[in-house]
């Protein structure tokens, strides 16, 4: 009975698991996810805090997909707007989002508008602090938060026609020469719970540690009113701007999202997002596991110039094999988790050409390998994972 008992209780100890920096994004990643704005209210998404849960969500609907591809923050077009990011997604209507990466941490540095400010599609966002959105070790009880604050501003001149006669209003409108958003966010994040859960696509449950995320934010317009420039008074207008639309996006807000992480997969393998009261779910999203099952990964087109591993995953070497090239400088780079670079080779090339590396001194874990020519063009990047006995 004894030796039952010891068992159960070393089997419950590592149900738990830890999420470590491994599963942080880097740039040639892609994110899948589904959204069930409709969630049925058959699946108990919330429940009490604690260990050795099992949720079941595999009735979740593919109401909509996202797909998030994440890119060097040398391909947006207001990258020198965010010295020091480390990774750069875009979004349909020219939004750009900047990151910055750590060992311990992945940070939103701050964002382009795009289509969310139509009337200034490059206003940009910066959040002070970065605003953590990733860390790591993660574990059971593990607490997070902060307090951040995000400006957005952008000239007068900017706004729509109809926004002159609310300005009006303003004492001393007359004197405004710019606008800011101004948002105050805080937020608490604690590993509530650890257990198993089961989504669309999975043949089996998963370990999973549950991190509830808390947020209270407070929104306001302001503006600048300059009356000797160069200096000016930052007011708040808010209570200028009924009839707008802005009334709907400012004030105060809370919610609180679940979120489901894996230490194998580095998406978020389901989000729950509640009202502050946990009485109405406003959606929840899901990795997309689906279209990864059923859509081959994509090959290079015959005669087209590649890169590739082998073996991958690999141990003590690895021999990257270079095809089709067209005679000109190549550069092979190896990057780590946080796409500094740990190794790289240049040479001459033309057709064919194979590079072996000594894994010797290389960590376990993720890494990233890209080859490029002397003009810069990526001819392939792809991922790397060194295990070790």
């Amino acid at each position: 009975m004894l030796l039952v008992l010891l068992s159960a209780l070393n089997l419950h100890a590592s149900a738990q698991i830890t999420v470590s920096a491994a599963t942080f994004p880097v740039v040639g990643d892609t994110f899948r996810y589904a959204i069930d704005l409709d969630p049925s209210p058959a699946i108990n998404f919330i429940t009490p805090a604690g260990g050795n849960q099992l949720w079941d969500f595999s009735g979740l609907k593919f109401g909509q997909t996202t797909q998030t591809i994440f890119l060097a923050p040398n391909q947006g077009s207001s990258s020198a707007s965010f010295p020091g990011a480390d990774l750069l997604t875009k979004a349909q209507g020219g939004a750009e989002t900047y990151y910055n990466v750590t060992a311990t941490k992945v940070e939103l540095m701050g964002f382009t508008a795009g289509a969310a400010l139509p009337f200034a599609p490059n206003a940009l966002g910066r959040f002070s602090p970065p605003l953590v959105d990733r860390t790591a070790p993660l574990t059971y009880g593990k607490t997070n938060g902060g307090t951040y604050n995000l400006t957005i501003p952008f000239s007068v001149n900017d706004l729509p026609p109809f926004f002159d006669s609310l300005l009006a209003g303003v004492p001393g409108g007359q004197f405004i020469d710019s606008i800011r958003v101004r948002v105050n966010q805080t937020q608490a994040d604690t590993v509530d719970a650890w257990g198993s859960l089961k989504i669309p696509g999975l043949s089996m449950p998963l370990p999973v540690l549950r991190e509830k995320q808390v947020e209270k934010t407070t929104t306001i317009m302001e503006a600048r009113i300059v009356v000797v420039p160069p200096f000016g008074t930052w007011i708040d207008i808010t209570s200028f701007l009924g009839g707008s639309g802005f009334e709907n996006l400012l004030g105060a807000d809370s919610t609180i999202t679940y979120r489901f992480l894996s230490d194998v997969h580095k998406e978020e393998l389901a989000a729950v997002t509640a009202n502050f009261t946990l009485d109405t779910i406003q959606n929840v999203r899901f990795k997309n596991i689906a279209v990864l099952t059923s859509t081959p990964e994509p090959t290079e087109a015959p005669g087209t110039a590649s890169v590739l591993a082998q073996p991958n995953p690999a141990i003590d070497w690895v021999r990257f094999e270079c095809n089709n090239l067209p005679s000109d400088e190549y550069t092979l780079k190896i990057f780590n988790i946080v796409g500094k670079v740990v190794w790289k080779d240049t040479f001459q090339a033309s057709g064919k050409r194979l590079v072996s590396v000594d894994l010797e001194n290389f960590s376990k874990g993720t890494y990233l390998y890209s080859l490029v020519n002397r003009k810069g063009t990526i001819i392939g990047t792809k991922r790397l994972v060194v295990v070790k006995p």
